[in-house]
């Protein structure tokens, strides 16, 4: 018999716009709106709920939300602040359990299963965090605890702000079962259209359904919702910490003053860091370079970027900025690294910080190609200089040392 998992789900109550209250004073129990000047073409990012009790929604556009609420205060956002809030998060977070996934700043799991010795109940510790985290950042949060990822992060929304939902393993299903079937994950405004006309539209009446006919409905994710309507969520919670930095390194086999060879190991370690960070749905927005020399001397030198990114020709045209504006001594160089900071996730960067592009799909397609193929299957030009030093393989250039992560 499979033992029953301690899932939490915690999600920050409009997140942006507490953590400006949090900052500021002045804008406690004040309608806020995040994402852009009224005046600007945009969508509101996050209102607070003074603005949502006025008809303010994620999603809407400025000029509308100005409408209905004159009087709102409206901000661009500032990444920095609700960067530091995500910290204070994860170490609350982590006091109480070494299994935490952030998947944004705001949301994270939680498993609590084999912790039952050390706290009274799930219920106990969630009160205990939700107090914490509102004493040191004054942001509030929902918290949602069941034996799986999706019941739990169900649970966290339907009572906010502040709520906190424990929905024990014997009345899942009867939990699930009276549910809009919006509310499970994949499904979507087409998906909810053909089970309406079905009529279907509760997570009870999806779940009698044949599990081939859901197949048929939805496709490859037919089994999955399936699934899900009938609460089972095999996901497990895996550990995932927002990194400051992400950096590649590595020392040459022999010391060297060639620019080319330099440039292309540069440019190398940037296409890993890309790799990674997309990986991991994360951008960044500094860069930095790090050179030693023969002697032992070190010389490092950093940049930002104008908007956060993930896109290794954005990222090495930055590195390579670095590079160029570097006095360099006439003497050879035996060690290069590359590092990334300012990390973020990449999903708060489609709101504050930048805009969708094509660049996306040509990354997808080059790691769907690296996956496949492997990672040297593409690869910029430049590059190609290190063939005549190092060996390779599917999996990268076999480096003189690792480059290694930080």
């Amino acid at each position: 018999m499979k033992t029953l998992r301690t899932i939490m789900h915690i999600d920050a109550d409009a997140f942006f716009a507490s953590v400006e209250q949090g900052f500021n004073p002045q804008l406690r129990n004040k309608p806020v709106i995040v994402g852009g000047t009224a005046e600007q073409r945009g969508v509101v990012h996050t209102a607070s709920y003074e603005a949502r009790a006025r008809g303010v929604k994620t999603g809407m556009a400025l000029v509308r939300a100005k409408a209905l609420c004159p009087d709102a205060i409206f901000l661009k956002g500032d990444y920095a602040h609700y960067r530091a809030v995500g910290d204070v998060f994860q170490e609350i977070y982590l006091n109480y359990t070494p299994c935490v996934e952030f998947t944004s700043l705001d949301d994270a799991y939680l498993d609590l299963s084999g912790t039952e010795h050390i706290h009274s109940s799930p219920c106990y510790v969630a009160r205990m965090i939700s107090e914490e985290v509102e004493k040191q950042v004054g942001v509030s949060i929902s918290i949602g605890i069941a034996s799986n990822k999706m019941i739990a992060r169900i649970a966290s929304g339907l009572h906010k702000p502040r709520g906190i939902i424990h929905i024990t393993p014997d009345h899942e299903m009867e939990f699930l079962q009276e549910l809009s079937v919006e509310h499970l994950p994949g499904i979507g405004r087409m998906g909810r259209e053909k089970l309406t006309d079905l009529h279907i539209f509760k997570v009870g009446e999806l779940a009698k359904l044949p599990k081939l006919v859901v197949e048929q409905l939805f496709g490859k994710n037919g089994i999955t919702i399936w699934k899900m309507a009938n609460g089972i969520d095999e996901r497990e919670v895996q550990r995932k910490i927002i990194p400051r930095q992400l950096s590649r390194e590595t020392s040459f086999s022999e010391d060297t003053a060639d620019p080319k060879m330099i440039k292309g190991s540069l440019q190398y370690l940037t296409e890993r860091i890309a790799r990674k960070l997309r990986e991991e749905k994360l951008n960044c927005q500094t860069l930095g370079v790090k050179l030693a020399y023969s002697d032992f001397t070190r010389i490092a030198r950093s940049k930002s970027l104008i908007q956060p990114s993930n896109d290794s020709t954005e990222m090495y045209r930055m590195v390579d900025t670095i590079f160029t504006e570097m006095t360099l001594r006439r003497i050879r160089i035996r060690h290069v690294g590359v590092s990334a900071g300012n990390i973020h996730p990449v999903n708060y960067q489609h709101f504050l910080f930048s805009e969708q592009s094509r660049k996306e799909s040509l990354n997808s397609a080059i790691d769907e190609l690296r996956e496949k193929f492997g990672f040297m299957s593409v690869m910029p030009a430049d590059t190609l200089k290190l063939k005549s030093k190092y060996r390779h393989d599917a999996h990268g250039y076999i480096l003189h040392n690792p480059a290694l992560t930080r």
